[in-house]
């Protein structure tokens, strides 16, 4: 089965998201007023009506102020009915971040008395996240407008709510999070209280979101909100200003977790791993030392404890098994003898335990993270990297790397793995060296070379095919060179592979293969959703000599319209005209100008037009050029 089919058939097999607002239709005409608590039909069928018009969109301010104030004025007297019922909890949820000081503080006071109940349910609970998430917001806005170090005036006409409600607001992000930790024997268990817990931790250290971890979308958001989540290869995180007395209770939460008993056993439960991650990521920005002794616990006691080799036969109900299988070059599934569980310490055992162990690679320092490598990876990474889980937790060992003398024991374990890694898919971990050799600035060429043996392509007659094999991680023999003008699929990861050898001091190799392509075969990669990012790293990158670029410009000279034209041609063409010498944008411009109708013929063509200015270079050349130098100017 080729690339292209294996794409498809796996898009069908995803499962599709259930519609949350058709389900509560058809709640309605069963008779039934959706889960949880009942609410009056009346109010039920509003309540379906408001989601409709919400899923519509509101865009004026007043409008969706206005809806948000009606809807929370029919809760009244009715809100914890209101908020023990499916729909209406999925409602007052969605509008709360928006409620007036009043409202909000209606359902903090409300609330307060009920939280025991409130916390353990499955509606209720992501109430009391929403009013301890909205009220640390607004308790600690203005600590970051301090630190944007926003002008006096403006501070003052941006006020929203009054000193009484911040104080409000402050003291019941105190208390929820308090009680949290009272009732954290209790809580860390919970299903549904345990999420409280993890919010807590993550308002009491600032963060907003955590690695991997993408943003709640708000139906009410009124614009695309442009943060969209921290790729979790990333290794710094963003943190929001909170008082000293939110980062006192998150030391408590380290301390009296650190000193339970069943510590050890946290990271091999699902629930329990995932609240771990969360005080690892939140004690970073609040105490280094209690960050060190918390993993130094996990190290010790749970990851790899001495007594590791004894041990790893046991089997434990709670523990998720990790598929220890890899594949071989045709893909199909063999054991590796070198995979035996006996040979990895505990924590590869379990996918709970490993998602922990990466957020310890994350928060770790230097002294620390050295330790890790040592106890845990040092001599298994090629056994790692070829495992369907593992993989994963290899990559972000090698993104969380600095220092050369670390990373390059670590580059010659994997690197003649390459191949296996290309033959089961785990190419992720390719990625992630390449981006290492990039960052830390060490065996580069080693990289090339190894990843051209991997492609089969080190024979001299076969190394200008180098880039194309790299854009589509496929050997040589795996790829007919004759087609290369006809559309093809393009691995992302190659593509990320082959940027950020475009950026290596010495590119040359791929350089050279990418401008022995024809125009037509160029064509095909520039015009691609992932090869069209090849086009930045050609013209952007230091290492990549002007004449290169020259010839870049020339290859695609009666081109440029066409590329323009498509989608990702005309994202492509943006740096390559940017790149370009005033004499060369000159000749560019003359092209496609030529037919400015059929540039105006797609959206995308339109687009370059207008950024161009097409139309004032048509009727005077001189002006276009004077108006370009004044865009640069400002610039």
């Amino acid at each position: 089965m080729s690339e292209e089919s294996n794409e498809v058939m796996k898009k069908r097999n995803r499962k599709k998201r259930k519609n949350f607002l058709a389900n509560a239709k058809k709640y309605v005409k069963k008779g039934q007023m959706g889960r949880g608590t009942k609410i009056p039909e009346e109010l039920y069928q509003y309540f379906v009506g408001i989601l409709d018009a919400i899923k519509l969109g509101i865009k004026d301010p007043d409008e969706r102020h206005a809806l948000v104030n009606n809807v929370l004025e029919r809760t009244k007297g009715e809100e914890l009915n209101v908020i023990g019922n499916q729909l209406g909890s999925r409602l007052v949820e969605l509008l709360l971040p928006y409620s007036s000081a009043e409202d909000l503080e209606r359902f903090i006071e409300i609330l307060s008395p009920e939280l025991r109940k409130l916390c353990s349910d499955n509606f209720t609970s992501h109430i009391v996240e929403t009013l301890l998430r909205v009220s640390c917001d607004r308790a600690t806005a203005h600590l970051q407008e301090d630190s944007e170090e926003v002008p006096k005036k403006k501070a003052k006409k941006e006020a929203k709510y009054t000193d009484e409600h911040i104080k409000n607001c402050h003291e019941f992000t105190l208390k929820i999070c308090k009680y949290a930790l009272n009732n954290l024997e209790d809580f860390v268990w919970d299903s549904y209280a345990n999420h409280i817990l993890r919010s807590a931790l993550k308002c009491l250290s600032g963060i907003t979101l955590l690695p991997g971890e993408k943003p709640k979308v708000n139906l009410l958001k009124e614009t695309v909100q442009d943060n969209k989540g921290i790729p979790p290869h990333l290794t710094t995180m963003s943190y929001k200003n909170v008082p000293d007395e939110f980062k006192d209770i998150v030391k408590e939460f380290a301390n009296r977790l650190s000193l339970w008993p069943q510590f050890k056993d946290l990271p091999y439960q699902n629930i329990t791993s995932a609240l771990l991650q969360v005080l690892l990521y939140a004690v970073k920005n609040v105490d280094k030392k209690i960050t060190n002794n918390l993993i130094v616990k996990l190290l010790n006691e749970s990851f790899a404890p001495d007594d590791w080799v004894s041990s790893s036969h046991d089997t434990k109900d709670d523990k998720k098994k990790i598929d220890l299988t890899e594949n071989d070059e045709n893909g199909v599934e063999k054991a590796d003898d070198n995979c035996a569980s006996s040979n990895l310490p505990p924590v590869f055992e379990s996918e709970s335990a490993v998602r922990l162990l990466e957020a310890a690679l994350f928060v770790a320092k230097k002294k620390m993270y050295t330790q890790i490598y040592a106890k845990c990876f040092i001599n298994r990474l090629g056994q790692l990297a070829c495992m369907p889980m593992l993989n994963f937790t290899v990559q972000r060992l090698i993104d969380n790397c600095q220092i050369k003398e670390e990373f390059e024991p670590m580059f010659d374990e994997l690197a003649g793995k390459m191949g296996a890694l290309l033959a089961c898919g785990n190419t992720g971990v390719l990625v992630a060296l390449a981006k290492a050799c990039l960052r830390i600035r060490a065996k580069q060429m080693q990289y090339i070379q190894h990843l051209e043996a991997a492609l089969k392509c080190t024979e001299a007659e076969n190394q200008k095919y180098f880039p194309i094999l790299c854009l589509r991680l496929l050997p040589l023999e795996a790829v007919d060179v004759t087609k290369l003008d006809k559309e093809y699929f393009i691995n992302i990861h190659g593509s990320v592979i082959l940027q950020s050898i475009l950026e290596f001091q010495r590119p040359a190799k791929a350089v050279s293969g990418l401008l022995e392509l024809s125009p037509e075969q160029l064509l095909v990669v520039l015009s691609d959703a992932k090869g069209s990012h090849v086009a930045d790293a050609l013209c952007r990158s230091a290492s990549v000599g002007a004449k290169a670029r020259d010839k870049l410009v020339w290859i695609l000279k009666g081109y440029y319209q066409k590329l323009a034209l498509s989608q990702y041609g005309s994202r492509a063409f943006e740096p390559i005209f940017e790149a370009c010498s005033p004499e060369q944008k000159i000749k560019i411009m003359t092209e496609i100008s030529d037919k400015s109708n059929l540039l105006n013929s797609t959206q995308y063509g339109r687009v370059i037009a207008s950024k161009l200015d097409i139309a004032t270079f048509k009727l005077s050349q001189k002006k276009w050029e004077k108006n370009r130098q004044k865009l640069a100017e400002k610039d």
